[in-house]
Parts: structure tokens; C-alpha cells; sequence
């Protein structure tokens, strides 16, 4: 490997020498009231990919911290659920929605727990960010063969819809249960109406597709949807904290982007600092364009919820620099308290407490999923059902 250039790497270091002097001036110290009561949420899902399906396991794991007492509330991987993707089409895209649906069911179970806020995993732009995907890729390849009304489509968003404000309440483990039933059905009446317009046999395969996603991702938004109603309503305060993003709302500002993102200029320019935060202005979604979901549903989520906060913190001088994301709807106050929430919670390596229980007792050992899928082969009587679960050619051939 050739060095790297003296000239150009004295260019780099000149830039970002620079940058980092006004970077550092963001820092302000974390303090004030922490919140007396909060929940904490994680999730985690093991895949196993088979011929003709996916068995996908999924664990929620949930906290109570009140004042200095911590309760379990939901178990994790001590009590998975266990699921088949069949299609497999999409399969590793929809197992992270179907993960996220249970995560979302189990912060409104604590929510509804008096709590004061409400911490999750991960990042609000990623929630927000599902109908940018795959989910209108569904839709534009299946609208790329076939010409339909999605207006008459509004029925089975609906029902998918309705089956979350059903299902919603008491255990999330068997709420979600019930929902990968309903969502099914909703599936199964929405392929029968799509694929009875089919001409050919792509347009029905395509059609499946869009049917089990359109359910899937229309049951998401509704569980986000009814989370969000939930805390603006009631007060709750709601976080996602993620240990690493790709966000780029510094960097371009300052415009460095493409040499580093926010996270990797921030470790650098805070290096030294410690129980430190900032705050950056406010953010706004665009409207998605078309995609495998209830349109007016969507209209409902990016009308009310497209603006959100982002927030960055360091703990601990030794720890990294993390993310804050949330709805516009939390105010600076309940920012800031959640900051010294997770300062007085932290650990030594400056990482929340609650959130690393949560993840460690949530996550799946990814060998899990193939010993169900693998008994569930051998059990199986109907040959073509085992043609689906049958392992898959890597594994066959000892290339797992």
C-alpha cells in the first residue's frame, strides 16, 4: 500500500484543524434534572434463509428505571418469537421491519406505564426513512406491469391499520403474535383481489410481493403512528440513541462531507471533553413518493411527524460520541433531561446502562434460527412444504 502524500495529508489535517475549533464551540455541559421514571427498549432477530423461505426469530427486550431501581419488563431472548418469511422475497429488509414493529408495540407498552420518557435503539431518520426504500421498490416493480386503482386498495390498509390499534395493549410479545396473523390475512384478501387482475405468471409473483409488504409496512407506520399519538398526547418524552450513524448534518454545514460524517469528526474535535452535548436546529422529512403502503396513512405520518431533533453527546472522556434523535414535538427541556438521564446511568465506558442490559438480554444467537428451521424441515410431512424449508444450497454444500 503507498503512503499517503506529506502535501495532502497536510492539506487535510489544515481543513479539518479548522473546522474542528468551531465544532468544539458546539459543546455545552450536560446538566440538570434527570427524569424520575423511564423506560428503556432494544430489540434483536435472527434470520436463517431456506429454499424457498426465511425463519426469522425476533426478541424485544424493555426496562423501567425508577430513581436507582431497574425492573424487567419484557424478557429477550429468553422468550423469542418465531416466524416464517414466506415469500422470501425482500427477506432480510422486512425481518428489520417486522423488529422494529415489535420494538415500536413494546416503547407504547411503556409508554402506557407512566413513565416519563420513552429510550429506543437506533435513530428516528432511519423509522422515518422505511417508505424511501425497499417499500417503494415493491411498488414500482409491481406497478411497472400491472395497472391498478390504489384508491380501491384502501380497505386492506385500513384493516392492516386497525389490527395494531387491536392488537396493542398488554404483552407486546403477544401483540406482535396476533399481528403477524392479522397481517397475514390481510396479505392473503389483498394477493386474491391483485392476483385475480393478473394476466401472467410474473405479474401474480409480483403481486404477492406487494400484497405482503403493503400489510407489513402499513402495520409499521400504524404501530409508529400510534406510539407517537400516544407520547405527544400524554406527555411522554421519546429518545432513540444510536452508538454509531452515518449522519452528515455537521459535516456538510461546515462542508467536509465525504471525508468524515458527524459521529467520526465529532469523536475527533471532542476528543477531550466529557458530560458534553449539542443540540443541532430542527430537521424536516419530504414527502415520499408512492410506495407499497396505506397512501393515506402515509399522509398522516409525514403530515403530523416529519420534523424531528437531532441531539450529540460524550459521557465519559474515554467513551465515544452518540446520537439523539427525536420528534419535534419534545421540547429542549425534555432534551436535556434525558441527557442527564443517560449521564447518571452511564457506564464507564460512557454508555447507558439500561440501553446495554436491553441489548445484551434482547440479542439472538443467530444459530437459534437454523436449529427451529432445521426441525421444523425434519418434522414437516407434506413434501412441498419441505422443498420451502429445505436448507440452502451453502448449506447443503457445508459453505455456511
Amino acid at each position: 500500500m503507498s503512503a499517503l502524500r506529506p502535501d495532502v495529508l497536510s492539506a487535510v489535517e489544515s481543513v479539518i484543524r479548522e473546522v474542528e475549533e468551531r465544532v468544539r464551540s458546539l459543546m455545552k455541559p450536560i446538566g440538570g434534572e434527570r427524569f424520575g421514571r423511564a423506560g428503556f427498549v432494544d430489540g434483536s432477530y435472527a434470520l436463517d434463509e431456506r429454499r424457498g423461505a426465511y425463519l426469522l426469530a425476533l426478541s424485544a427486550a424493555s426496562l423501567l428505571v425508577d430513581g436507582d431501581r431497574l425492573e424487567g419488563v419484557l424478557r429477550g431472548s429468553s422468550k423469542p418469537l418465531v416466524t416464517l418469511l414466506i415469500p422470501k422475497s425482500y427477506g432480510e429488509s422486512r425481518a428489520g421491519l417486522l423488529m422494529s414493529t415489535l420494538e415500536l408495540l413494546s416503547a407504547l407498552d411503556l409508554a402506557r406505564r407512566g413513565v416519563e420518557a420513552v429510550f429506543l435503539d437506533g435513530s428516528y431518520a432511519s423509522e422515518m426513512l422505511v417508505p424511501f426504500g425497499y417499500v417503494r421498490d415493491v411498488y414500482e416493480s409491481f406497478t411497472s406491469i400491472a395497472s391498478f386503482d390504489t384508491g380501491s386498495l384502501d380497505g386492506y390498509g385500513e384493516e392492516a391499520a386497525e389490527a395494531v390499534e387491536e392488537v396493542a395493549g398488554g404483552d407486546p410479545l403477544a401483540s406482535m403474535s396476533a399481528l403477524l396473523d392479522r397481517i397475514a390475512a390481510c396479505a392473503s384478501g389483498l394477493y386474491r383481489e391483485l392476483g385475480s387482475r393478473s394476466p401472467d405468471l410474473r405479474s401474480r409473483k409480483e403481486a404477492l410481493d406487494f400484497a405482503v409488504v403493503y400489510a407489513e409496512a402499513t402495520a409499521y407506520l400504524a404501530a409508529l403512528n400510534l406510539l407517537l399519538e400516544e407520547c405527544s398526547r400524554s406527555g411522554v418524552a421519546l429518545f432513540w440513541v444510536a452508538k454509531d450513524a452515518e449522519s452528515r448534518y455537521i459535516v456538510e454545514r461546515e462542508g467536509v462531507a465525504g471525508w468524515l460524517n458527524d459521529l467520526a469528526l465529532l469523536d475527533y474535535a471532542w476528543r477531550d471533553g466529557e458530560a458534553v452535548y449539542a443540540v443541532l436546529e430542527g430537521s424536516k422529512f419530504g414527502r415520499p413518493k408512492p410506495c407499497a403502503v396505506w397512501p393515506r396513512l402515509l399522509a398522516e405520518v409525514f403530515g403530523r411527524w416529519s420534523a424531528y431533533g437531532v441531539a450529540y453527546f460524550k459521557l465519559s472522556r474515554l467513551g465515544a460520541v452518540a446520537q439523539m434523535t427525536y420528534p419535534a414535538f419534545v421540547g429542549l427541556e425534555s432534551v436535556e433531561r434525558a441527557l442527564a438521564t443517560l449521564l447518571s446511568l452511564s457506564d464507564r465506558r460512557g454508555y447507558p446502562r439500561p440501553l446495554s442490559y436491553a441489548h445484551h438480554i434482547a440479542v439472538l444467537n443467530p444459530e437459534f434460527a437454523k436449529l427451529v428451521a432445521d426441525e421444523l424441515y425434519k418434522r414437516e410431512g407434506s413434501q412441498l412444504v419441505r422443498s420451502v424449508l429445505a436448507p440452502s444450497g451453502r448449506a447443503l454444500a457445508g459453505l455456511r
